[in-house]
């Protein structure tokens, strides 16, 4: 059978639409189900055009954006890593800083108890000491109490029959007697093994002299004392003598000296 030229027209068309309807109903299986609802703009057919123009405006934008770096996710990761590095980093280093602020804080408040323990154990020796050696009383004072260790001290002494003095306007048999009292309110506290004296009776009268002896043989028996005097009762309180003189020529003279104990 001869076909002509419309009958082969038709066959074109016919296998055309099957090829166009066969695509469609490929693509119809990937549409979602149900269909998104159209917005009004795109059920509109006046608004056809102006959405044509945004997607033309929208590519336009994306092309200007390029060339695209490939490597943007990569160094995005790395970055990340790094800020994740640092950031834990960091929170160790706050962690440590917490730490050692509570220790520095414990620390003050360790420093400022044992200071104060130790302050008011002193204070208590040299009011006792120093009534034993002048017959009066005295404390010691912290020149600022809120602050001990920014402070100052002062030694404040009241001699029997004398108003209440402090250190600097004392006498020097009174000053003598106040260090005196200090250092020994010291070694009640904490003992040293030994202490070396010079003459530090030299400007006190015969009673605070003799005073001053039974206190260091009281003193005596926690630590060793060495002690250069001129002065007899001091002289006669010492378990050991050794007299030093200048013999003649000049030359000085080494003696030993057996003394007969002292009833103290």
């Amino acid at each position: 059978m001869a076909l002509t030229k419309g009958n082969r027209k038709s066959g074109g068309a016919r296998s055309q639409l099957e090829t166009l309807s066969q695509d469609l109903a490929e693509r119809q299986t990937e549409l979602p189900d149900p269909l998104p609802e159209l917005p009004p703009a795109v059920r509109d057919p006046s608004q056809i055009d102006a959405l044509q123009k945004s997607i033309r405006n929208l590519a336009r934008r994306i092309e200007a954006m390029e060339p695209v770096n490939m490597l943007a996710l990569e160094e995005f990761d790395k970055t990340q890593a790094r800020l994740d590095g640092l950031s834990d980093k960091l929170a160790t280093l706050e962690a440590e800083r917490t730490e050692i602020l509570l220790r520095i804080e414990n620390f003050t408040t360790l420093r400022v108890r044992a200071f104060t323990e130790t302050f008011d154990a002193v204070n208590a020796n040299f009011a006792q000491i120093f009534a034993e050696l002048s017959q009066g009383d005295g404390y010691l004072q912290l020149t600022n109490p809120d602050d001990p260790f920014e402070s100052g001290l002062n030694l404040v002494a009241h001699p029997k029959g004398k108003p209440v003095q402090r250190l600097a306007s004392m006498s020097g048999g009174e000053k003598s007697l106040t260090a005196l009292s200090f250092i020994f309110a010291l070694q009640r506290y904490r003992p040293s093994p030994f202490y070396a004296f010079d003459e530090v009776d030299m400007f006190l009268d015969g009673a605070n002299v003799e005073r001053l002896a039974k206190t260091i043989r009281r003193q005596a028996e926690q630590a060793q004392f060495l002690v250069v005097s001129l002065r007899r009762p001091t002289i006669e309180a010492s378990m050991r003598t050794i007299g030093v003189t200048q013999a003649r020529g000049a030359y000085t003279q080494v003696l030993g000296l057996k003394l007969p104990k002292s009833a103290s």
